[in-house]
């Protein structure tokens, strides 16, 4: 394992994006109001690592199945039987089962997010099937799984890759162990918090426990700073079960609002998806469906679908959130003729 010695602000961590079935909320080029449309620069968002695209359905990760006690419909998967790939036994079918969908099963299971996962012909093999979105996957998997000062560093075609850990939510897999289930639920909850609409980096308040219920550090600074609840994301993407968002809001968004932070929301669009950041699914409120840790600070717990599983919560600043009419065509507005956010004539013009 690599240890940094640099210092990573858990309130700046980057936002890992969701494209899957969403538009950029960018209006169509409009020539006769360009001098007069300001259109809000990528630059005023963030530019620690610049915009980024990758959906969460190429996350489908796996665990060691070998170690799970095999459920009784678990049939054999013909897409494993691969001469190259150790040979599979009973895989679940609730579990990620291909190398076209994500990391495939004894990539990272067996020997744990850890240095010696790496040097696996699997899992070379899987990095080459494309190293942007790899990489991508890996930045906020060892982030959210690694603690603050460790990280995992990899070469792949002459480049050199580093990936700081920041979180530290899944101890047992960085220590070379099969992931745990209570693991497994708050990376996948981590990963879903750090999702992003629009490819835009924002900062966060991230808030929730450890998988032995040791609080997330935090401060009353970290607090004032982010005083907006936002919302709380669980689920299973290393079960495929999916993760789920739900909204902590303490006021819904008026019509022409908008949030860089759209994920905790339902859809808005009116596309039929459940959330604003498919494949994620909106499940409903925190309040209705989550257990809160005895200082109301968070959630501990939500349940959906008959299944519990642990959560993170989420906080933001104001000025993540915009009003159509102040003058600046941002990200998160449309154009058209009217005043609403994804109408918003005032600030982005006419539609071509």
């Amino acid at each position: 394992m690599t240890r940094y010695a640099h210092s990573y602000s858990r309130m700046a961590a980057a936002l890992l994006a969701l494209t899957a079935a969403c538009g950029s909320g960018l209006p169509a080029p409009a020539s006769k109001f360009s001098s007069a449309v300001r259109m809000q620069d990528p630059a005023e968002l963030d530019s620690e690592n610049g915009l980024v695209a990758l959906t969460l359905s190429d996350a489908c990760l796996a665990v060691d199945l070998a170690a799970l006690p095999p459920p009784a419909d678990a049939v054999p998967d013909p897409t494993l039987l691969d001469p190259t790939l150790p040979p599979p036994s009973l895989i679940d079918p609730s579990a990620c089962g291909s190398l076209s969908n994500g990391m495939s099963p004894n990539l990272l299971g067996l020997s744990g997010l850890h240095p010696n996962s790496l040097t696996d012909d699997h899992f070379k093999k899987w990095f080459a099937a494309d190293p942007r979105a790899a990489n991508l996957l890996m930045k906020y998997l060892v982030k959210c799984s690694l603690p603050l000062g460790l990280g995992m560093d990899f070469e792949y075609g002459g480049i050199s890759y580093t990936w700081a850990g920041l979180l530290g939510l899944a101890p047992h897999w960085a220590a070379g162990e099969s992931i745990p289930e209570s693991e497994q639920q708050l990376v996948s909850a981590c990963l879903g918090a750090h999702a992003n609409r629009y490819g835009a980096h924002v900062p966060i308040s991230l808030l929730g426990t450890t998988a032995d219920g040791t609080p997330l550090a935090t401060s009353d600074e970290e607090l004032s700073n982010f005083p907006v609840t936002e919302g709380c994301f669980f689920g299973n993407l290393f079960r495929k079960d999916g993760v789920f968002s739900a909204s902590d809001r303490p006021v819904a968004l008026a019509d022409d609002q908008s949030s860089l932070r759209a994920c905790a929301m339902p859809d808005r669009t009116g596309s039929g998806a459940s959330s604003m950041c498919a494949p994620i699914q909106y499940a409903g409120n925190c309040r209705d469906l989550c257990k809160p840790d005895p200082s109301n600070l968070y959630y501990l717990s939500c349940t959906v679908n008959g299944k519990t599983y642990r959560a993170l919560s989420t906080r933001i600043r104001q000025d993540a959130e915009y009003t159509c009419g102040d003058g600046i065509c941002q990200v998160t507005e449309s154009c058209g003729t009217g005043s609403t956010w994804n109408d918003c004539g005032l600030d982005c013009g006419p539609c071509n």
